[in-house]
């Protein structure tokens, strides 16, 4: 399944400045759609730029509410008739829980699913009560956390793929570039994503950045009110970007 965040270009705003710098409607379009796809990778959870800060990030929503035991501890706590954990309050004690079966983790998949379903619309994990917290193995949490930080990986790579591919159609000077140090480990997926344009003499041209990633249509990793908020803010950073152009130009 292919999505698509679809990016027209409407406002007078952007005409005005588009026309000074000498670009087409058709380039400006292209350019806007093109900066839309760098947003969408950076909007993509968990929406941090650079590797380390990223598995930082995904570290600590998964900790939040998960306490990851060795395998023999696990089983001590588990096999009693009544069992609780005691789960550590940051630095200021620890609280006594009583555990459901709900609250006992037994594979990767209920890990990470314990830590989406405990995510809040924004994307971050909320936190839980000590009474609602969860343990598992630590096994089991590493490898949740390493799909987590792949899925996130591919994602955010397809859409630098979206924007690789219509970077390419961007015709006149100062063309967009990727750094190869932004989000480096995203760059090798980025097979995962593609750019279309339809342009039209008569009527409104489109550009659309396609996402093959698996993980696109999973709305806790990349909420569709996101892909609007990317169109939005790179609205806003190709306006300022043709501003600055026309001063440029004209001071000369």
């Amino acid at each position: 399944m292919n999505v698509s965040a679809k990016a027209e270009l409407t406002k007078a705003s952007m005409r005005k400045f588009q026309k000074k710098f000498g670009d087409t409607t058709n380039q400006a379009l292209i350019r806007l759609a093109v900066s839309t796809g760098r947003e969408c990778a950076l909007l993509t959870h968990p929406m941090k730029n650079g590797r380390k800060v990223q598995q930082d990030a995904i570290m600590k929503g998964a900790r939040k509410n998960i306490a990851p035991l060795p395998a023999k501890l696990f089983n001590l706590v588990t096999r009693k008739p009544k069992p609780a954990f005691r789960f550590e309050r940051g630095g200021s004690g620890a609280v006594w829980a009583k555990l459901t079966p709900s609250q006992i983790l037994q594979s990767d998949r209920e890990v990470y699913d314990f830590i989406e379903e405990a995510r809040k619309p924004n994307g971050r994990v909320k936190w839980l009560p000590f009474s609602q917290k969860a343990i598992c193995k630590k096994g089991d949490f590493d490898k949740a956390m390493v799909r987590r930080r792949k899925l996130a990986g591919v994602t955010k790579g397809s859409w630098l793929g979206a924007h690789r591919a219509l970077s390419k159609k961007v015709r006149g000077g100062d063309k967009p570039r990727l750094g190869k140090n932004f989000m480096s480990y995203a760059q090798k997926h980025m097979d995962k994503g593609d750019g279309k344009v339809h342009l039209k003499r008569l009527g409104k041209s489109e550009a659309d950045l396609i996402s093959d990633a698996p993980a696109t249509k999973d709305q806790r990793i990349f909420p569709k009110e996101h892909a609007k908020d990317a169109v939005e803010r790179s609205w806003r950073k190709t306006l300022s970007w043709y501003r600055r152009q026309c001063r440029l130009k004209f001071a000369k």
